[in-house]
């Protein structure tokens, strides 16, 4: 019994995961497709998607890690007087 629980618990977490793939892939083909059709609904809010198929936040800068590196590197290179030193 505990064979057939494991292959159904198996399925569900692939098949879950394939559909959320799925819709993560396919959300700005679709959205794309339905705005030159001219069939996109205007009364709900659509996400928007910038060239590459990124979601574009609405405060009109999207974080990447790319971003969040520089920032990082920026702050390690500080000048050694802002550093405390110990004390002997």
């Amino acid at each position: 019994m505990s064979m057939n629980v494991n292959k159904a618990v198996t399925m569900a977490v692939f098949a879950a995961a394939g559909v959320y793939m799925g819709m993560k892939f396919f959300e700005p083909i679709v959205i794309e497709q339905l705005r030159k059709d001219g069939n996109l609904r205007t009364d709900i809010d659509v996400p928007q998607y910038d060239e590459d198929g990124n979601k574009l936040l609405d405060q009109g800068k999207q974080v990447t890690w790319e971003a969040i590196r520089k920032e990082s590197q920026a702050e390690q290179q500080l000048p050694d007087s802002s550093v405390s030193k110990p004390v002997n």
